[in-house]
């Protein structure tokens, strides 16, 4: 298979449609609130209107409450990054602490030098912003791609990158990706819009440049004819490809959550995943709706001062009057262009303010708010909302947590499914880029997410003591869950340091009494019933 021969309009259809959404959830993930104006202005974006919304009585109201306004976005509207707040969190739900890679007995023929390598593939700096990444964008836009590259001149190990769905046309069979198509803008000039292709497949990638416009692929051209992919064209054979060596394919799709609603009956997209955002656009613009008009309130709330024309200085023809706002005695006169004071004298000065609906904007914010989180799938105690849960034990705040939690297990099924066959493939390549031993893989390595940090640590050692005692775990894997950010090395060093105490206070053979050894009973110096008893007379005690 080869890289598809695209032809007039890009991306092609039914692709385009994925496009017109990944751009709306893409605009409130930026909190670029000209681009919302712009899309919710264009009625091309909107659906039509019913003709039960403007229907009066009972059936217009039930109407106008599930279809609401045409318009979601109007002017001067300020916007609230809850969106981008979502998609954050999401990711550090996941990937705030680092999960760990494992290969155990039967994964390789060179168990030690795979892991090894593993390690340094996967658990670098570098790995894991770019899985932080990749969550935000997942949780933004329904899924994220990952691809593999590498560079002998610029780095020593096969790298990792992220890749936006809506810079991806992928290939499926049986919901699985069997290969897919990156596409990158790399200019825009006098003779059109140049386009890179990437395309991945088992066993090779493929390179190809077009020029077109804005909405077609155009035509192809020569990689050395644009800077950013004469790289390429050093690299490719005959057929523009590059072949990896490796049997696996360089690239996986990880969908955020399935099933794709909006998209679940139309071919090709039904494998991708939902967006957190989607169903939710309507709170986030109910939301900014609220925060502008408590916003609009303190604006128009500004101290004003009234002041009547008999109480201005004339600064002279041509030259308008003024207020001195320093002076502190003023004559009162009869006029008719103030208002009367409770006493019936005349106010030469007003002063006006409107009130600021503070507590009105503040419970609507917080209810539209929990609104969001509820049904983006996560808790108000991980967006620090709730202001009791310092007063509340580790258990408390935990249980708060649980929306969350479900959330992030979910997401986590995942992420274990896609991406340790791409590590394998990594693990693969990196041996052939950069002539690693032959580890013997056999199986893909394990991916162990790890325990929150908010898990209360009394019910996580109670837990696991419970365990130990049960004789239902080892060591070793008391340790990884009391400790799931520690490294291979740290566990087994740990391991080892336990068994070292456990052997120093365990008694010595020679500790233990023989059962059938005479037990000597133990000397008193008392006496009953005028027995002697270790040579003392119980008598003579007694009077002693």
């Amino acid at each position: 298979m080869s890289l598809p021969d695209y032809r007039g309009e890009f991306p092609p259809k039914p692709w385009d449609t994925a496009q017109a959404a990944y751009h709306i959830f893409d605009s409130w993930w930026s909190g670029d609130v000209e681009e919302l104006q712009a899309i919710y202005s264009d009625q091309s974006y909107l659906p039509h209107p019913r003709p039960s919304q403007f229907s009066g009585g009972l059936r217009g109201r039930i109407a106008r409450f599930w279809y609401g306004r045409p318009i979601l976005q109007d002017s001067k509207r300020l916007h609230v990054p809850v969106p981008a707040d979502v998609a954050t969190t999401s990711a550090d739900l996941l990937f705030g602490q680092p999960p760990s890679w494992l290969l155990t007995d039967g994964d390789a023929t060179n168990l030690d030098a795979a892991q090894a390598r593993l390690n340094q593939l996967l658990d670098g700096a570098d790995t894991v912003a770019t899985l932080l990444e990749a969550a935000e964008i997942q949780a933004a836009l329904g899924g994220v791609f990952l691809r593999l590259w590498w560079d002998q001149s610029a780095t020593d190990k096969v790298m990792f990158g992220a890749v936006a769905p809506d810079a991806a046309i992928p290939v499926w069979r049986y919901g699985k990706l069997a290969a897919v198509t990156f596409w990158t803008i790399v200019a825009v000039d006098k003779m059109g819009v140049w386009r890179h292709l990437e395309h991945h497949e088992p066993g090779s990638i493929e390179h190809k440049l077009y020029c077109g416009d804005s909405k077609t692929i155009g035509r192809a051209m020569p990689l050395a004819d644009q800077e950013a992919t004469a790289w390429a064209a050093e690299l490719v054979d005959e057929n523009s490809s590059i072949t990896t060596g490796v049997d696996g394919l360089t690239a996986c799709y990880v969908p955020n959550v399935r099933p794709a609603r909006r998209w679940r009956n139309i071919p090709n997209l039904s494998p991708l995943g939902r967006s957190d955002f989607e169903g939710v656009e309507q709170l986030f613009d109910q939301l900014d709706e609220v925060w502008s008009s408590w916003m609009r309130d303190i604006d128009l709330a500004k101290a004003r001062l009234f002041v009547s024309a008999r109480a201005l200085d004339d600064n002279g023809p041509g030259k308008g009057a003024t207020f001195n706002r320093d002076q502190e005695i003023f004559t009162a006169v009869p006029t008719d262009d103030m208002s009367l004071d409770e006493d019936g004298g005349v106010r030469l000065v007003q002063a006006q303010q409107f009130a600021i609906r503070v507590q009105e904007h503040s419970d609507t914010c917080e209810k539209l708010l929990k609104q969001i989180l509820r049904a983006t799938g996560y808790s108000a105690a991980d967006f620090d909302e709730d202001g009791s849960t310092g007063a509340m034990t580790a258990t408390e705040v935990s249980a708060k947590s649980n929306k969350s939690n479900t959330t992030r297990n979910r997401k986590m099924l995942y992420w274990q499914a896609e991406l340790p066959p791409l590590a394998r493939t990594a693990l693969e390549l990196d041996r052939v880029v950069y002539g690693g031993k032959d580890y013997g893989l056999k199986a893909d390595p394990e991916m162990v997410f790890p325990v929150r940090v908010d898990q209360d640590p009394i019910q996580l050692s109670t837990a696991i003591s419970n365990l130990r005692a049960a004789q239902a775990i080892s060591i070793e894997t008391s340790v990884r869950m009391f400790h799931p950010n520690w490294s291979n090395t740290e566990v087994e060093d740990e391991v080892n340091r336990i068994k070292d105490e456990v052997e120093v206070f365990a008694p010595e053979p020679g500790d233990f009494t023989d059962p059938d050894e005479p037990v000597d009973e133990p000397h008193s110096d008392v006496r009953v019933d005028g027995d002697e008893i270790g040579g003392v007379d119980a008598a003579d005690s007694v009077e002693r």
